[in-house]
């Protein structure tokens, strides 16, 4: 999904934009991570770089202090990084654990 298109689903969950919390933003990455399963590994790389890279842009942009628009994408990653782990144990021994471990790697790397 395209950057604008997901920042403009964000911006309908609360009005104003004002009050999406950290985590209405990472489950919407994740809902668009998820919604790849199935597909050829590399399109689950791709998909995963691209939902990753416009969820740390979304988040520099609604950082309002500018000093910490960067720490904020670092956090952005960890976050999603965290839930990930997170989805994974919960689909423990199903089939849905390859594709979570897929985009994990894709997040491991894009930190290194």
């Amino acid at each position: 999904m395209a950057l604008l298109e997901r920042a403009i689903r964000l911006a309908r969950v609360l009005p104003g934009n004002a009050g999406i919390s950290m985590d209405e933003r990472i489950e919407s990455s994740l809902a668009d991570v998820l919604a790849l399963e199935g597909e050829n590994s590399n399109a689950i790389r791709e998909g995963a770089r691209i939902a990753l890279a416009d969820d740390q842009q979304i988040f520099r942009v609604q950082e309002l202090n500018r000093r910490m628009k960067d720490k904020t994408a670092h956090a952005c990653h960890a976050l999603c990084r965290a839930r990930l782990l997170e989805k994974m144990q919960r689909r423990k021994g199903t089939p849905a654990v390859d594709h979570l471990k897929l985009v994990l790697s894709v997040i491991d790397g894009i930190s290194q």
